[in-house]
């Protein structure tokens, strides 16, 4: 699952995942996330987490997300343009498994790491 309020980005992440046949549900807030993980017959195997919604922020998300018993085993990565310490710790307290800047990284690096993330699932 792809969470990503920016509509070009997410279709650029989404093309990019199927180039490397792995199949992404694309979800443009953090609410049509939590419709989708509510409805999906089958949970998504990770969660690539844009930090920085319109309907919501990272914490809010991850405090959701692992407040429902059957979505709190979902490896989340978040890719944020801003990290500060605080929000990276904080984003890691609450169960994210790792944090990755999209300023240090070309897309192409972060699919790779996001594929590389779902092997270790």
């Amino acid at each position: 699952m792809v969470v990503e309020d920016e509509r070009l980005l997410l279709q650029a992440i989404t093309k990019k995942l199927q180039i490397k046949h792995i199949e992404a549900v694309s979800c443009a807030s953090g609410q049509q996330a939590f419709d989708y993980l509510e409805s999906m017959p089958e949970l998504p195997k990770a969660i690539w987490l844009d930090y920085h919604l319109g309907d919501m922020d990272g914490i809010a998300f991850m405090n959701r997300l692992k407040s429902n018993i059957k979505w709190v085993d979902i490896p989340v990565l978040i890719v944020s343009n801003s990290a500060s310490d605080d929000k990276i710790h904080s984003m890691l307290a609450l169960g994210a498994k790792k944090y990755v800047l999209k300023a240090e990284h070309r897309l192409d690096e972060i699919i790779e790491s996001f594929s590389e993330f779902l092997k270790e699932k």
